[in-house]
C-alpha cells in the first residue's frame, strides 16, 4: 500500500517544554528512508514479490538542566512481501519484516531486534476504488500488540482522491494542476528502541514513542517518476514511555506542536490520467 518505490523524508519538531521540568525543552529531528521493488513472478503479473528496505533515525535535542540525553536512535530493517491477485477483484497481501531498533551504544544483541507482520485482503470494486482490511503487528503504538489495518485507494474523479494505509497514513488530495497537488495528510508513527546499558546503568531498557500528526501538504510533480511533498502538520499526540523487561517505568505526553517536513519520493503519481495511454493521433487523411 506504499505510494512510492522509494522515498526519503526529513521532519523537524521544534522544542517544547519538558514534562519533567518546565525550564527545559525537548525537540526532535526525524529522518526516514524507504524503498521497495515489485518483482512479478508470473507473466500475468498476478503474483508479485515485494522486497523492501527502510531506515528511521530519531535525533533528540533540547535546552536546560533536564534536557534529554537520549541522543540518536536508529531503526534499519528489511521486509519481504507477497501480493497475489485472485481473479479480477480480490487481492491478497502478506508481508514480514525484521531489523533493529536501538541507540547502538552497546554491541548488537537480541534486545535490539524488531519484527513486523502484515496481512490484508483487498477488493477492487472498479478501476477507481479499492478497499481492504487486515491486521498489522508492529511497534507503531509503542506496544507489542496487533492493530487493525485498512487499505484504501479511491480516485473519486480526475482531480480528487483518498488513499492510504491506516493506521500508518491517510492522504486526501486535490489535483489543482498536472504538476501540483494539494491536500491533507494524517500519519501515525511509532517504534520501540533498546537503550544502552552502559549509558543508563540498567539492562533491558526500552523507549517507546507514538506520534499522530494531521495537516496540509503540497506535492510537486518534478518528473514522471519524481515528486516532492512539502508539509506542515500539528503533532496532536506525542507519547513517550520508558520500559524495563517489558514493564512500564512511566510515560509522558509532550505538548502539541507544529512540525515541518519535506519528502522526496519516486514512483508513479497514482493518478489514473497519468497512467492512461496517450491517444494515437489519426493518420493523414483519416477522420479524427
Amino acid at each position: 500500500m506504499a505510494d512510492s518505490l522509494a522515498s526519503v523524508s526529513y521532519e523537524h519538531y521544534p522544542n517544547v517544554d519538558s514534562p519533567r521540568d518546565s525550564g527545559s525543552t525537548i525537540g526532535l529531528e526525524v529522518f526516514r528512508f524507504r524503498a521497495g521493488l515489485p518483482i512479478p513472478l508470473t507473466e500475468s503479473k498476478k503474483t508479485i514479490l515485494l522486497p523492501g528496505l527502510s531506515y528511521e533515525l530519531l535525533g533528540f535535542h533540547g535546552e536546560g538542566a533536564n534536557k534529554p540525553n537520549i541522543g540518536t536512535l536508529h531503526a534499519p530493517s528489511a521486509s519481504l512481501g507477497l501480493l497475489q491477485v485472485f481473479g479480477d477483484r480480490f487481492i491478497g497481501m502478506a508481508m514480514v519484516g525484521a531489523g533493529f531498533a536501538s541507540d547502538f551504544r552497546d554491541p548488537v544483541s537480541a534486545d535490539d531486534l524488531l519484527f513486523t507482520v502484515t496481512g490484508m485482503f483487498l477488493y477492487k470494486f472498479d478501476k477507481n476504488f479499492t478497499l481492504g482490511a487486515g491486521v498489522t503487528y508492529d511497534r507503531r503504538s509503542g506496544n507489542l500488540l496487533p492493530l487493525p489495518a485498512i487499505g484504501v485507494n479511491w480516485q473519486i474523479n480526475n482531480e480528487f482522491r483518498i488513499r492510504g494505509f491506516i493506521p500508518a497514513r491517510l492522504d486526501v488530495e486535490y489535483r489543482a494542476l498536472p504538476w501540483l497537488t494539494v491536500g491533507l495528510r494524517g500519519t501515525f508513527e511509532g517504534n520501540r528502541f533498546h537503550l544502552s546499558e552502559k549509558q543508563y546503568g540498567a539492562s533491558d531498557l526500552q523507549l517507546a514513542y507514538s506520534i499522530i500528526t494531521v495537516g496540509p501538504k503540497v506535492t510537486f510533480r518534478l518528473a514522471d517518476m519524481m515528486h516532492l511533498d512539502v508539509y506542515s502538520s500539528v503533532a496532536v499526540m506525542r507519547r513517550y514511555e520508558a520500559l524495563r523487561d517489558g514493564d512500564s517505568l512511566g510515560s509522558a505526553y509532550l505538548h502539541p506542536t507544529v512540525l515541518s517536513g519535506i519528502r522526496l519520493w519516486f514512483g508513479p503519481s497514482g493518478w489514473r490520467t497519468d497512467q492512461d495511454p496517450a491517444p494515437i493521433p489519426p493518420k493523414e487523411g483519416e477522420s479524427k
